[in-house]
């Protein structure tokens, strides 16, 4: 029964993440779960309703069920298909207690219980991995979206049994994991934030379900240090892990105030050194900004099909999106920004639009939403999308006919992320930019005989409005 959920899972899991850029800035949230609104930040009673400290949430592409990793509540929830959540939804599964109203560490044992899990990834066959941290592991689950109340977990890695939690270093070891990723190559990877490194393993379907050791590690020149560093071999507690569809390994180091860029991650060896890096003007820096080129304290990071990168920046109270993220120069700016009205800002709010550190691993789903944990505002909360076309209006009256070379028409256009660009053409001929956006002027060129003026507005992320079409006559 798993080969035939994993067939279709696998079939349909390319449309499992969504490019980001049509995200806008200081965008509205839509969806909150684990509080019964956008202004309230209640520590609430256990139960399949609260969460207290959430620190991951993945959506599944296929079924549409979400998973969120409730860390202080030591549990993963699961709850029903995206299309039918409600604020302040009921999950309907839970992992890691015996009940929702149930909130120890590792209850009743180590095996079937978790302790603070914080870093999920739902892989192209259907399988949930969960950064176990408080036990020092990743646990997998297969076909999690038919899992019933607390399943055993299918595999471990950082423990050499399911009934152990040693912190350790080695190639089979860990301390703190925080961050998972499975990439295309079947590739799983786990930022070991206690010996600030990134470990690597080689074909995990292959390996056995307990006791594997890692293929490889970044951060450090092998597998028996642990101390924290910089520059471009370095890496200082790395909360979160991502790989682009090219290859790209990003990480979120956290202390150092920086994502790094590993290209071509899977043929590393060792103690290799950083391709690219952002949130820094070059390998040697470490200090924390507010800006579009700084960071401070990036906790998660996540990557689209299109090559938009989003980072937590935790202690910014912000998400901040990289286009084209795979090939940006080293300390480059920031496209987009999420929980704060620019990127000179950092408050905390708990408000539709704003957000409050800790901020989680986030996520894109299949229809462009950004998704993101807080852990202080204890809830889950959905960026959607914007999809919706800018309106254009002309408020001049233009006549029929005009001896006049040139005809001066005014306008407004107005979106609710605001407008970036007004443009015009004459006929076939070249694009023009109008003077203005939301109040706008054109003065168009008109031939003898029949003109025809096609205007457009375009908002902040792309949309464009329905073109208005003038004719007019010059005599």
């Amino acid at each position: 029964m798993k080969n035939k959920y994993a067939t279709l899972l696998s079939s349909l899991a390319l449309a499992s993440t969504a490019p980001g850029k049509t995200i806008p800035n200081h965008a509205i949230a839509d969806l909150v779960l684990g509080q019964p609104g956008f202004v309230t930040e209640a520590n609430l009673p256990v139960s399949s309703i609260a969460l207290n400290n959430p620190s991951a949430v993945v959506v599944d592409p296929v079924s549409g069920k979400v998973f969120v990793a409730d860390g202080d509540n030591n549990r993963v929830l699961r709850y029903p298909n995206v299309s039918s959540l409600a604020n302040n939804a009921a999950a309907e599964a839970v992992f890691g207690q015996a009940r929702f109203s149930t909130d120890d560490a590792n209850s009743p044992t180590v095996e079937l219980g978790m302790n603070d899990p914080s870093g999920l990834f739902l892989d192209r066959i259907g399988r949930l991995w969960v950064a176990d941290t408080g036990n020092r592991r990743v646990i997998m689950f297969d076909a999690a979206v038919f899992r019933t109340v607390q399943p055993f977990p299918d595999k471990v890695f950082g423990q050499a049994t399911f009934l152990t939690n040693a912190s350790s270093l080695g190639s089979n070891g860990m301390s703190s994991p925080n961050g998972v990723w499975v990439d295309a190559n079947d590739t799983l990877w786990v930022a070991d934030r206690g010996n600030s490194r990134v470990l690597r393993f080689d074909t995990v379907s292959d390996n056995a379900f307990q006791n594997s050791s890692a293929d490889a590690v970044l951060g450090q020149p092998n597998f028996v240090t642990g101390a924290s560093s910089a520059g471009a071999a370095g890496l200082s507690f790395p909360t979160s892990v991502a790989v682009s569809g090219g290859g790209e390994l990003f990480v979120a180091d956290s202390n150092n105030n920086r994502v790094l860029r590993y290209d071509n991650a899977n043929t590393l060896a060792n103690g290799a050194n950083a391709s690219g890096v952002l949130g820094q003007l070059n390998f040697v820096g470490i200090a924390s900004g507010l800006s579009a080129t700084q960071m401070d304290d990036p906790r998660g990071v996540t990557i689209t099909p299109d090559d938009a990168l989003w980072v937590s920046d935790d202690d910014s109270n912000r998400l901040i999106r990289f286009d084209g993220a795979s090939t940006k120069a080293n300390g480059a700016a920031a496209n987009g920004v999420v929980g704060q009205p620019n990127f000179t800002t950092g408050t905390t709010a708990t408000t539709d639009r704003g957000l409050d550190g800790s901020i989680g691993h986030p996520f894109v789903d299949g229809a462009g939403s950004l998704w993101i944990s807080e852990d202080d505002n204890d809830r889950v909360v959905r960026f959607p999308a914007d999809e919706t076309k800018p309106l254009l209006v002309v408020t001049t009256t233009v006549p029929r006919e005009t001896k006049k070379k040139k005809f001066t028409i005014d306008g407004t256009a107005s979106d609710q992320f605001g407008i970036s660009l007004v443009q015009f053409r004459v006929g076939t001929g070249p694009l023009q930019a109008a003077v203005g956006t939301t109040a706008w002027q054109i003065k168009p060129a008109l031939k003898k005989g029949r003109n025809t003026i096609t205007i457009f507005a375009t908002d902040s992320v792309g949309n464009v409005s329905v073109d208005k079409i003038i004719k007019i006559r010059r005599n």
